[in-house]
């Protein structure tokens, strides 16, 4: 709905505020639907513009499921407490989710790491960003920003910070590189470009020396890893703060081991019970929104925190930033109809797409050259 945009286009706005000659993208709102305009994906009512996710009526309300990895289709039965049917197709899928209750199902997709949410409303409103502390004069220089992150949110952040000037390095596992290398080569682009490559095999104790040493140097870190993983990898989260790091974590819900993505996700920030409180039924709204909403508002909060010599945990989650989009730009249902009608009525053409600054680094492209100074 237009109030998403519209928060996103003052999280661009409050960019430009802060920033002098930067060539920003043209408003936040271009940002929300750029995978969905270049890879031709439409609207899909109650399911997801990619098709992944679906909205289910169960019992005593509706959910959200995404099955955006092959893997979870294995999972169907258990969460179903199904065995018999098959559940190769969604239709059998939903007829087996209408016997369930929420609860219930969302207990089990949680437990097994699905992607799942219930139909709720947002959250009563909050501020979005922590009160952080400062470590430093403010800088007369570009930071140094490690990115641990994959797929959208983080790396949107990380393009956006290295825009604004700053040293972006993309780490990456050597044994699994981010998944949307494999996509579309020009919306990864977008998102990758300008930022240096490295890569490292994280079961080997020389790099992860090397990935320690690198994120001790770096200014800002952007990781959406659940805490175990990061512990495994020797990490010290609260280490890296208290020695003056701005890190922005990542995560799908506010709790972090919790999975999900930007479909479900946003399912759970309340947008799809706004949607049908505009639209008469729990809708879908745009393409996995929660992620670019996330990726703006953590680049906000990362350049703010660095020009004012902060330091400290940033957490977002993609569900909590809904949420407080909806409420910073004011979804209420009276105006929904308001905004539809307007955006049936413009017939102004959309606004031209970004084009990459560059192709995006081969992986570990930059290891020699980044891991010397480690």
């Amino acid at each position: 709905p237009a109030a998403l945009a519209s928060a996103a286009d003052g999280v661009m706005m409050a960019l430009r505020a802060i920033t002098t000659d930067v060539s920003w993208p043209l408003n936040g709102a271009l940002l929300l639907g750029e995978r969905a305009r270049l890879l031709g994906l439409t609207r899909g009512g109650r399911m997801s513009a990619n098709r992944s996710c679906r909205l289910m009526r169960v019992s005593d309300g509706e959910v959200a499921l995404n099955l955006a990895r092959e893997a979870d289709r294995d999972l169907l039965p258990i969460l179903l407490a199904d065995h018999e049917a098959d559940l190769s197709d969604w239709a059998a899928i939903e007829r087996a989710a209408a016997g369930c209750d929420s609860a219930t199902l969302l207990a089990r997709g949680v437990e097994m790491s699905m992607a799942i949410a219930a139909v709720v409303p947002p959250s009563p409103p909050a501020w979005l960003f922590p009160i952080l502390r400062s470590a430093r004069t403010a800088p007369d220089r570009p930071p140094l920003v490690v990115d641990l992150s994959s797929l959208w949110a983080g790396p949107l952040c990380g393009s956006l910070l290295a825009m604004a000037g700053a040293q972006v390095v993309k780490v990456e596992s050597r044994t699994r590189l981010d998944g949307a290398r494999f996509g579309h080569g020009e919306f990864y682009d977008l998102l990758n470009a300008g930022k240096a490559s490295v890569t490292l095999d994280f079961q080997d104790k020389a790099d992860r020396r090397a990935l320690a040493a690198l994120v001790e140097q770096a200014d800002i870190v952007i990781e959406a890893s659940r805490p175990r993983a990061l512990r495994q990898l020797g990490i010290d989260r609260d280490a890296e703060v208290a020695r003056g790091a701005i890190w922005i974590g990542l995560t799908a819900h506010d709790d972090p081991d919790r999975i999900g993505f930007g479909d479900d996700a946003a399912v759970a920030g309340g947008l799809a019970t706004i949607m049908a409180e505009g639209w008469g039924e729990a809708l879908f709204a745009g393409d996995a929104i929660a992620d670019p909403l996330t990726g703006l508002h953590a680049a906000l909060a990362a350049l703010v925190a660095w020009r004012q010599g902060q330091a400290g945990l940033i957490a977002l989650s993609l569900a909590g930033t809904t949420a407080f989009a909806c409420h910073a730009g004011l979804a209420l249902p009276a105006l929904l109809r308001d905004w539809q009608a307007q955006a049936l009525a413009d017939d102004a053409p959309l606004y031209p797409l970004r084009a990459p600054v560059g192709a995006a680094a081969l992986p570990g492209a930059d290891n020699d050259r980044v891991l010397a100074s480690c």
